[in-house]
């Protein structure tokens, strides 16, 4: 053997020796050590120039007819170049520099002995190099020889590999039962090198035969959920806490058992079964459907979105993913107004699939010009993702809420059936509370109730005032506040305002994860009662009350008579049949906000998408005492493009164009409504004025 070759082989060897080192440490600690975690640094490098060396040595002994002492070489240093590798998984990230005792999850060859590991490598080698010579008939062979192996890892080993601490309990399955697993060989074409790998496959799988079809699913909970919110709203009655608490139990249960199964997946596959039921982006719409029901249970958002990041990992890069899969998942993330480190991690991994997406597209650099796919800004969106501008308050994630929030066919029927299916599974259980006098302990609301107020009276789901309440919006502010309305948004405090208990429960969640709670509060309330609470007892002054996009009536034409081409087709049945029914913005309203407001010069923000239901409500709030305020940037012409509004103008209409109808948006970008934000997307105009109560 040439000298150059022999001193390859010691080398190999001395890497081999290293590894053991680095393997018997992480076997006898359950985590990589320090010392362990520079070796391998070491010999990162060190495997890297050896490599190299080997394809020259390669190159050398082909060139000299060494056909099989070449690959004999080759396919040492690969296997053992793979052995260190393999180890090495996405999710468990053994190594990581910021974290050397990062706790390791072994592989089924891991746990084998010594002496069975190097008999089947010495069987996979001998028919790779069987392969290569092109003797098939001793490839076959040895291929039957593997193909008969069996080796047997108890179930006790596996579970004290993977449990790091953690409770693993196998309901129902001894722990002393013996595991069989066979020999599963891959093999390469010549193109790649032409050798083998091989990994090991249980024959039985236990776990499989005890899985209870009655076991809970963390969809059908979180369904569940929202039907007992939903269920309790439309009752007027409060949730009732014991039953929320007991599906939110049992799904934290669900998913420490899916938990385990992912974990045991990697001796059993076929163990993670379960985990299927959160498979693509089921995880993603758990985890809206929990935060629209008004959840607030940390644990169970983490785990979700750690789930929902897995399944992004596993097929957000397969072709068969879309990238509006992918938007759709961190989409949903957005919307329940999760904030947590595990939400980063989640928009980190689809910025990272949508890149890999849109290079393997174009074949070009993610920020290269000429990248033109579909409507939206991919590369604007991946931004935003990494730098963490992605959220609630994004355009997409403010879209799909306003779905919710305005009732859309759709969405309404999803509601109503995710009502039926709670109250299929229960009693109904609900508590009634109809005081409103609790709800105005302004002490324990706000760290410093003597603030000036901020008022959203119908709020919804309260995505304004969290806009506005924000450390982020309110540092954006000075340099994008209008001087019409001349307010220092972080000197105050919010309070929202609605009859939905939904709603509001939605909303309450949001602003706890946004750690907005001593600043921001929710009521379930009319606001009639509560503006005479805030009169009545409020410490400090009422700067600015709102009325943002309050659901319209139906159209009225001059007679007052509702269209009858409307009336025919049934639109918009579910709305009052006229300013004086049932709408929200009353005459007795409007003067209680103007009696409020007039103590400290406070002012009244108008905002609606319809030119009839805009216009009534400034010349209502003239009328009882508020006076306009004219807009330096002004609505000079507006084109009707509803069919409300061509309607509107049809019948000779008071139009809100002129001075005192703003052409902008009065409030900072992350104080925008999701109506507002659906209407920008649409092309559709908003009607803004402002109003101020003054005694002058």
């Amino acid at each position: 053997m040439p000298t150059g070759l022999f001193g390859y082989h010691t080398g190999c060897r001395w890497f081999v020796i290293c590894y053991e080192f680095y393997e018997n440490e992480v076997d006898q600690t359950g985590h990589v050590g320090v010392r362990t975690y520079i070796w391998y640094r070491v010999l990162e490098v060190v495997v890297e120039i050896k490599m190299m060396l080997m394809a020259i040595i390669i190159v050398v002994l082909l060139a000299n007819n060494h056909t099989v002492t070449a690959f004999t070489c080759f396919c040492r240093v690969q296997q053992a170049y793979h052995k260190l590798y393999s180890s090495i998984k996405d999710d468990n990230d053994l190594l990581c520099a910021s974290d050397p005792s990062s706790q390791i999850i072994a592989t089924p060859i891991q746990l084998i002995s010594k002496d069975e590991y190097d008999h089947i490598n010495e069987l996979v080698n001998k028919r790779s190099e069987a392969r290569w010579n092109g003797d098939y008939n001793k490839a076959d062979n040895i291929r039957t020889a593997i193909d008969d192996l069996r080796v047997s890892i108890s179930l006790s080993q596996i579970i004290q590999t993977i449990q790091h601490g953690m409770d693993i309990s196998i309901p129902q399955i001894q722990e002393d039962v013996k595991i069989q697993y066979k020999v599963l060989v891959t093999d390469y074409p010549r193109s790649v090198g032409g050798s083998s790998s091989w990994e090991l496959e249980p024959i039985i799988n236990p776990l499989l035969d005890n899985i209870d079809e009655t076991e809970d699913n963390v969809l059908q909970l979180a369904h569940a959920s929202l039907g007992l919110a939903v269920s309790s709203s439309e009752k007027g009655v409060n949730v009732n806490k014991d039953v929320m608490n007991e599906l939110i139990s049992r799904t934290n249960n669900r998913l420490r058992v899916l938990k385990q199964r992912r974990e045991l997946s990697i001796f059993l596959p076929g163990a993670a079964v379960g985990v299927g039921e959160l498979h693509g982006r089921k995880a993603a719409d758990a985890i809206l459907w929990f935060a629209l029901a008004g959840v607030d249970d940390d644990d169970l958002f983490n785990n979700l979105l750690d789930i929902a990041r897995i399944e992004l990992n596993r097929f957000g890069r397969n072709t068969s993913c879309r990238p509006k899969d992918i938007l759709h998942i961190v989409e949903r993330a957005a919307m329940a107004a999760t904030t947590s480190y595990s939400t980063n991690q989640l928009y980190i991994t689809a910025a990272d699939c949508l890149e890999y997406k849109m290079k393997e597209r174009t074949n070009h650099d993610i920020n290269s010009n000429d990248i033109d796919w579909g409507n939206l800004d991919y590369r604007n969106i991946i931004q935003e993702l990494r730098d963490g501008s992605f959220g609630l308050h994004s355009d997409r994630s403010l879209l799909g809420l306003w779905r919710f929030s305005s009732r859309q066919r759709k969405q309404k029927q999803f509601l109503y059936n995710a009502a039926r299916h709670f109250e299929h599974t229960r009693e109904g259980n609900t508590t009634e509370d109809f005081s409103h006098s609790n709800q105005y302990n302004w002490a324990e609301m706000y760290t410093d109730p003597s603030r000036p107020l901020i008022i959203d009276m119908g709020c919804g789901m309260g995505v304004s005032l969290l806009g506005l309440a924000s450390s982020q919006s309110t540092k954006q502010l000075p340099s994008i506040n209008h001087s019409e309305l001349q307010i220092n948004w972080i000197e105050h405090n919010f309070l929202g305002v609605d009859l939905s208990r939904l709603a509001i429960g939605n909303a309450r969640g949001a602003c706890r994860r946004f750690g907005l709670s001593s600043d921001l509060h929710f009521v379930v309330d009319s606001a009639e009662n509560c503006l005479r609470h805030i009169s009545e007892s409020y410490p400090g002054d009422v700067a600015l009350s709102m009325i943002q996009f309050p659901t319209p009536y139906k159209f009225q034409y001059e007679n007052e008579e509702v269209s009858p081409s409307v009336a025919k087709r049934g639109f918009n049945s579910q709305l009052p049949s006229s300013a004086s029914d049932n709408f929200m913005v009353s005459e007795n309203l409007v003067k209680q906000i103007c009696n409020m407001l007039s103590e400290n010069n406070g002012k009244l923000l108008i905002q609606s998408n319809c030119e009839d239901v805009s216009v009534y409500m400034r010349n209502l709030a003239r009328k009882v005492g508020f006076r306009s305020i004219p807009f330096t940037d002004s609505v000079k012409e507006l084109d009707p493009v509803t069919e409300r509004a061509k309607k509107w103008v049809e019948c000779g209409g008071e139009r809100p164009i002129g001075k005192y109808w703003s052409a902008n948006s009065l409030l900072p970008q992350k104080g925008r409504t999701e109506t507002e934000v659906a209407c920008s997307i649409d092309n559709k105009p908003v009607h803004r004025c402002l109003l101020k109560a003054t005694d002058d």
